[in-house]
């Protein structure tokens, strides 16, 4: 549920929802935006801050759980 093969704006509320909570999501649509409307840099920011954030979030996450085993 990316948006990638049916778009977020026709799926139910609920689906958008779970849709936004996808990192590939933010992704496809910044490749839209780049490589269809020829989107620049300062309209893609928004997009690149959020995939920023949850690859902050999911490598904090891996070294918090990562835990060294003795033997």
């Amino acid at each position: 549920m990316s948006g990638l093969f049916t778009p977020i704006e026709s799926m139910p509320p609920w689906a958008k929802g779970l849709t936004w909570l996808n990192p590939v999501a933010y992704m496809v649509e910044l490749m839209r935006m780049v490589l269809l409307k020829g989107s620049s840099l300062m309209d893609v920011l928004s997009k690149l801050g959020v995939l920023l954030g949850f690859g902050f979030v999911m490598n904090t996450l891996a070294i918090w759980n990562y835990r060294k085993r003795s033997g």
